[in-house]
C-alpha cells in the first residue's frame, strides 16, 4: 500500500497529466491558425538560415507549426520532415529520414527546434559526421536525454525506446561533443519524464515555471527564448 506522500505524488501527477492533455486541443488550434497565416504570407522572402522542426513520438510532422510561423515571421524558412508519419520509428531511423531531408535540400547553418523525442533525433543529427556540420544548434523542449523511468513499463515498443537502458539513448548520452550546441528547455515538472530533461553538458538548461510535457509549449517564457534564438541566428546570417 503506498504511503501518504506517494499517494499525494500520484494524485499530483494525474492532475498534471489531465491538464497537460487538455492543452492539446488549444495547441492544435494554434497550429491551424499558424498554417492559415503562413499560407497568406507565402509570397514573402525567406532568406534567413533554415529552421528544422522535429516533433515527438505520436506527433504529426506539422505538430510544431506554431514555431514554423515564428520562423517565417523572422524571415527564416521552416522545414518539416513530412515522411515521419506519426514518428514511431526508432530514433536512428527517424534521424536518417531527417538527414535525407537536410541533404536533399542542401540545408546548412540549421537551427533545430525539437519537442520530446525530436530532441534525441536532433542530437543524433548533430553527432553524425555527415550531418553534424549542417546544424548550428538546437533548442530541445522536454526531451528525455536520460530516458524516462516510465518507459520500461510501456506497452508498446515506440515508448519503450525511451528506457534509460536503451542502447541508442546510452550511446547518445555518451556523446558529449554535441551537447554544447544544445539548449535544453523543460517544465518544472514533466509527468512523462519524471527525472527531468537536464543535460549536463548543454549550452544552457532552462527550467520553465509550468508543469506539463505539452503545456510548456505554450508558455510565454519559452516563446521569448525561441524568439531570441531565431532572431539572433537570423542576424548572424
Amino acid at each position: 500500500m503506498p504511503s501518504a506522500s506517494e499517494g499525494a505524488r500520484l494524485v499530483t501527477t494525474m492532475a498534471v497529466g489531465v491538464a497537460d492533455f487538455a492543452f492539446l486541443p488549444v495547441w492544435h488550434r494554434w497550429g491551424a491558425r499558424a498554417r492559415h497565416w503562413m499560407l497568406r504570407e507565402r509570397g514573402g522572402r525567406l532568406e534567413g538560415a533554415p529552421v528544422l522542426l522535429l516533433p515527438g513520438v505520436y506527433e504529426s510532422p506539422r505538430f510544431l507549426d506554431p514555431f514554423a510561423a515564428l520562423a517565417v515571421a523572422h524571415g527564416r524558412p521552416p522545414h518539416v520532415v513530412t515522411g515521419l508519419g506519426r514518428n514511431v520509428q526508432r530514433v536512428t531511423d527517424t534521424a536518417a529520414l531527417a538527414a535525407g531531408h537536410l541533404e536533399r535540400h542542401g540545408l546548412r547553418d540549421v537551427l533545430i527546434i525539437a519537442h520530446s523525442k525530436g530532441g534525441l533525433v536532433g542530437k543524433q543529427l548533430m553527432a553524425w559526421q555527415h550531418t553534424g556540420w549542417r546544424v548550428r544548434g538546437m533548442i530541445a523542449i522536454a526531451t528525455p536525454f536520460s530516458g524516462s523511468a516510465l518507459a520500461t513499463r510501456a506497452p508498446v515498443r515506440a515508448l519503450r525506446d525511451f528506457s534509460p537502458a536503451d542502447a541508442t539513448l546510452v550511446e547518445l548520452a555518451a556523446d558529449r561533443v554535441s551537447d554544447h550546441g544544445i539548449v535544453s528547455v523543460f517544465p518544472a515538472f514533466d509527468p512523462q519524464i519524471p527525472q527531468g530533461s537536464t543535460l549536463a553538458g548543454a549550452r544552457a538548461n532552462v527550467r520553465i515555471p509550468v508543469s506539463g510535457h505539452f503545456r510548456v509549449l505554450g508558455h510565454p517564457e519559452l516563446w521569448r527564448l525561441l524568439r531570441r534564438a531565431v532572431q539572433a541566428s537570423a542576424e548572424r546570417r
